[in-house]
């Protein structure tokens, strides 16, 4: 066996999730450098997904896509407004308005000048 086989046998054992995280390393490190053994890779993952299509397998959807669920996204939203609106208070209640006194006055500032 060539060593291009080895590498090849290796990228087959990785799409099969058989390797370990160590060669999984070695093989990521590998197929940076080597232009021809990631060219296996994308051959190995096209034809999977090519094969898997026709018979409605799991695997004919696009590898490594996660989508976050709704109800994740809308928590995130929640703490990321909740947050904004502390650092604004936080802000506010530190270093105060523009200019001293009432809201009024201040809009009457900002015209003037």
């Amino acid at each position: 066996m060539t060593m291009h086989e080895d590498w090849v046998r290796l990228i087959n054992a990785e799409l099969d999730g058989e390797l370990s995280l160590q060669e999984s390393a070695g093989l990521a490190r590998h197929l940076a450098a080597c232009g021809a053994c990631a060219s296996a890779r994308v051959s190995q993952l096209e034809l999977r997904l090519a094969l898997a299509r026709p018979t409605g397998h799991d695997a004919s959807r696009a590898p490594g896509r996660v989508r976050p669920a709704a109800r994740s996204v809308a928590l995130w939203l929640l703490i990321s407004i909740v947050a904004a609106g502390a650092v604004g208070w936080l802000a506010h209640a530190r270093w105060g308005t523009p200019v001293r006194g009432s809201l009024e006055s201040s809009r009457a500032v900002f015209v003037v000048q």
